[in-house]
C-alpha cells in the first residue's frame, strides 16, 4: 500500500509506541535516466561546437558552424567522419578538444549505459536485471557500479599501455619525439573508443608497412570494440566452457568475421595496386588483417576510395555489424549477428530450439534479433535513398558512406567533404541515430507493457 502523507500511528501495547511513517519515495519516471544521458550528451555536443567554431581552434581561417558542429557530432558519436582534414583545419587547441569530446563519448557510453542500465534493474525487478546483463555484461544489479568502475580502470590501463607502445612505434618510424608523443595519445585514444580519427594528414597509409604502429592499433580496436567483459575473461578463463555464453560468442563471432573478412579483403584487392599493391608482398597480409580488424574504428593503411567495387560493397554490409553490445562501437553487434545466423541454421535444420554452446537460447531474444536487424536494414535503405537523392555521387560510394554513418565507423571513400549541406545534415543525424539507437532500443524493449486479456485465436501465413 503506498503512503501518500506522513501520520503517527499510536498503538496501545503495554505502554505508547510512537510509528512514524514516511513518505514513499516517488518513484523515477521510466526512461528518466536514459533522458540524462541524451541530455549530458547534448550539452558535451554543444560546448564543443562552440569551442571549435573559436578561431584558436583552427589554422588559419576559423571553422564555420556546419563543420564545428559535424565534427563535435563525429567525435562524440566515436565515427570519425570529417568534413575537414583533422591535420590542416584544426590547430592543437583544436585537436585538444576533439581528443576530449572522444574519451567523453566512449566512456560516457561505456559508463552512462551502466548506470542507466542498473537503474533499470533496480527500479523494473528481474526481468530488467536480465536484459542488463545480456545487452551490457553486467554480472548482477548489485555489482553493476563494481563494474562500471572495473570498466573504467580497464579502460585507462588499456590506453595507457597503447599509448607507449604507439610511441615506440612512431619514433622507429621516424616521427619526431615531441610529434610521436602526440601522436601516440591521440591515436591511442582514438582507437580504443573506435572513433578513427587520425592527426596524420593521411591516415595509417604512411606505415602501411610497419607493423610497429599496425599491431598495436589493433589491439587497441579489439579491446575497446570487443568490451571489458569478453577481454577479461578470455585473459583469465582460458577454458572456454567456464566462460559466460555472452562472452564466447562475442569472441567466437569477433574471430570469425576478422578473419573471414581479411581472407576476403586479401583476396579482392592482393594485385590492386592503389590499395595492397602498395607494398611489398610479404606486408600484404598483415595490411589485409590491419583493414578487417579496423571494421568498427575506421582506420585505414590504403586508399579507401580506390577499393574495387566488391570490396566497398563487403566493407559497406561489415559496418553495420558493429562491435560488441555495451561497447563504443556501433553497428547491429556481433551478439546480433551471431543469433540471427545461427537461428537460420537452426530454422533450415528443423529444429525449433536455438542451441549455441550447448546452451538454449530464450525465443525472445531471437525475436529481438530479428527486429534489430531489420530495423537497421530499412535505417540504412532510407539514409542511402536520401544521400542518393541529395548527392550526384556514384551509388557504391553512397552506400558505402551511408553505413559508415549508420554503424559509426569513420570508413570513407573520399566524398564526405563533397557532399553538400542537405546530405551533409543526413549524414551528422545518420550519426546520432547510429549512436544512441541501441541505447534507445534497450528502453523500450524494457518498457513495462499490459498483458493481453485473454488469449487470441492461433492462425498461420504461408512462407516461402
Amino acid at each position: 500500500m503506498r503512503v501518500t502523507a506522513r501520520r503517527t500511528v499510536r498503538r496501545r501495547l503495554m505502554g505508547s509506541r510512537t510509528i512514524r511513517i514516511e513518505d514513499a519515495r516517488p518513484v523515477r519516471p521510466f526512461g528518466s535516466g536514459g533522458m540524462r544521458i541524451l541530455v549530458g550528451f547534448g550539452l558535451i555536443l554543444a560546448l564543443a561546437t562552440a569551442l571549435l567554431a573559436l578561431p584558436i581552434a583552427s589554422n588559419g581561417d576559423g571553422a564555420t558552424v556546419l563543420e564545428a558542429s559535424f565534427t563535435s557530432i563525429s567525435a562524440i558519436c566515436v565515427t570519425g567522419l570529417v568534413v575537414v582534414d583533422t591535420q590542416t583545419q584544426w590547430s592543437t587547441f583544436g585537436e585538444v578538444v576533439i581528443l576530449g569530446v572522444i574519451q567523453l563519448g566512449g566512456l560516457g557510453y561505456l559508463a552512462g549505459m551502466g548506470i542507466v542500465l542498473w537503474v533499470l534493474g533496480r527500479n523494473l525487478g528481474l526481468r530488467d536485471r536480465n536484459l542488463m546483463r545480456i545487452y551490457y555484461g553486467a554480472p548482477t544489479m548489485s555489482e553493476s557500479l563494481s563494474f562500471v568502475r572495473t570498466i573504467l580502470i580497464y579502460t585507462f590501463v588499456i590506453e595507457a599501455l597503447g599509448i607507449l607502445a604507439l610511441f615506440g612505434g612512431f619514433v622507429s618510424a621516424g616521427v619526431p619525439i615531441g610529434r610521436s608523443i602526440w601522436w601516440a595519445v591521440f591515436h591511442a585514444i582514438s582507437a580504443f573508443n573506435v572513433a578513427g580519427f587520425n592527426v596524420t594528414g593521411e591516415d595509417m597509409r604512411p606505415f602501411s608497412d610497419d607493423p610497429t604502429v599496425l599491431l598495436p592499433l589493433i589491439v587497441l580496436c579489439l579491446a575497446g570494440s570487443l568490451g571489458a567483459v569478453p577481454i577479461i575473461l578470455g585473459i583469465l578463463r582460458l577454458d572456454i566452457r567456464r566462460m559466460p555464453l555472452d562472452a564466447k560468442v562475442v569472441l567466437s563471432t569477433a574471430a570469425v568475421v576478422i578473419a573471414g573478412s581479411a581472407l576476403f579483403i586479401g583476396i579482392s584487392e592482393w594485385a590492386n595496386s592503389g590499395t595492397l599493391g602498395t607494398v611489398a608482398e610479404s606486408d600484404r597480409p598483415l595490411l589485409a588483417f590491419f583493414q578487417a580488424a579496423m571494421w568498427v574504428s575506421g582506420f585505414s593503411g590504403v586508399e579507401t576510395g580506390l577499393l574495387n567495387d566488391h570490396t566497398k560493397l563487403f566493407e559497406s554490409v561489415l559496418m553495420l555489424i558493429g562491435g560488441a553490445a555495451g561497447t563504443p562501437a556501433g553497428g547491429l553487434k556481433l551478439g546480433t549477428l551471431a543469433v540471427l545466423v545461427i537461428a537460420t541454421v537452426a530454422t533450415l535444420r528443423g529444429r525449433d530450439e536455438v542451441i549455441v554452446f550447448g546452451r538454449r537460447l530464450p525465443h525472445n531474444v531471437v525475436r529481438q534479433a530479428v527486429g534489430i536487424t531489420f530495423l537497421f536494414a530499412a535505417l540504412h535503405f532510407v539514409v542511402a535513398i536520401l544521400l542518393l537523392r541529395t548527392t550526384d555521387h556514384q551509388f557504391i560510394d553512397v552506400l558505402f558512406e551511408a553505413s559508415s554513418a549508420l554503424g559509426t565507423v569513420g570508413w570513407s571513400t573520399g566524398i564526405t567533404t563533397n557532399l553538400g549541406t542537405t546530405a551533409t545534415f543526413i549524414v551528422m543525424v545518420t550519426m546520432l541515430i547510429g549512436r544512441f539507437l541501441p541505447l534507445l532500443l534497450v528502453l523500450q524493449i524494457a518498457r513495462p507493457r499490459k498483458q493481453p486479456v485473454g488469449n487470441q485465436l492461433r492462425d498461420n501465413v504461408r512462407l516461402g
